[in-house]
């Protein structure tokens, strides 16, 4: 009973991961910031398990998918405690994977999580869910319940106890692997139609970023400039999320304490995860704990490798006025 709780966490861990990346509207789009296809190159770029995603990535979108399905399933069979070892001897191998690619370039190596997974899922590989409630303990219940019968007697009918017939061992993974499958599609179909939904928003901001960036354009009417307020609403220290003028990406201006202008993407070049300012001369990623130079936008921590875009931003008239992302040095004005 000790290990439920860790058995219950990596499975809904991974039922959450399949989720997240199958409702991700950027996740299979190749234009999208999150695209699967651009994680899968950033996670073999220079790392002793990158010729393992060489098949992945030839094939990125399929690739993708399957490993949310996998996720689902892994997470679904672990939180009913069926096939628990090897559910968990698949989730082991994912994540060893994903440490040999993914967080390879991580520093210090505890920072990232796929090392912590891949012990994690070590005891549920060898003992699985002996001892801790099952769906199989849950349906064996059921198939042996007592059910009423009545035995005629002289005069009144006693009320009698009955087993029903058990559950085959075929019929019980039967049972339960069909309703493992029903609850994998139940997810990823949610997920799908949620993707839908969250790329539909998606769309809509960038129009109306860029309806903003037209009315607050410097210099009368430049196009690729966007008006991001008032300079004296973002204090020294603190940060202001923004949509790129030109693209709509996610893109972030920093103002550090000693008053100076930084504009740069806010997505990291590793996965796809969004960047946030914390203070100090950097952005972090929260995914693998990547850290970008908002001066230069170059990593100074991996294993993002490459980096991010930068763009020219200053105050003009009171009001703090950002260019495209890649158009020039961030502060240069």
């Amino acid at each position: 009973m000790a290990l439920l709780p860790l058995r219950l966490f990596l499975g809904g861990t991974f039922v959450y991961a399949g989720i997240q990346k199958l409702s991700d509207p950027g996740f299979l789009n190749p234009d999208g910031p999150t695209y699967i296809g651009t994680q899968l190159h950033g996670f073999a770029d220079g790392t002793p398990g990158g010729i393992l995603l060489e098949p992945a990535i030839s094939h990125a979108e399929l690739a993708g998918v399957a490993v949310a399905l996998l996720e689902i399933a892994i997470g679904v069979l672990v939180l009913m405690g069926f096939l628990t070892r090897l559910a968990a001897a698949g989730g082991l191998a994912l994540n060893l994977v994903l440490f040999l690619t993914a967080t390879w370039h991580t520093t210090p190596y505890f920072l990232g999580s796929d090392i912590v997974f891949v012990f994690a899922w070590l005891p549920l590989v060898l003992s699985g869910a002996d001892g801790q409630p099952t769906i199989r303990d849950l349906l064996m219940r059921r198939s042996l319940g007592l059910r009423p019968a009545c035995v005629r007697g002289h005069e009144i009918a006693v009320p009698q106890l009955r087993r029903g017939p058990a559950l085959s061992r075929r019929a019980l993974l039967a049972h339960v692997l069909g309703l493992a499958g029903l609850l994998t599609a139940g997810a990823a179909a949610v997920s799908t139609l949620a993707r839908g939904s969250f790329q539909a928003t998606a769309q809509a901001r960038p129009r109306l970023r860029g309806a903003e960036a037209g009315a607050g354009s410097a210099g009368g009417g430049s196009t690729g400039a966007a008006d991001l307020g008032p300079a004296r609403a973002l204090a020294p220290g603190q940060s202001l999320p923004y949509a790129d003028p030109a693209t709509g990406d996610p893109a972030i201006v920093v103002r550090t304490k000693d008053g100076e202008l930084f504009a740069l993407g806010a997505v990291c070049t590793h996965a796809g995860c969004d960047l946030a300012y914390g203070g100090g001369g950097a952005l972090t990623c929260p995914c693998h704990s990547s850290t970008f130079d908002i001066r230069t936008g170059v990593p100074e921590r991996g294993p993002a490798r490459d980096p991010v875009p930068t763009a020219p931003v200053a105050e003009r008239g009171g009001r703090i006025v950002a260019r495209a992302l890649g158009n020039g040095s961030p502060g240069s004005g």
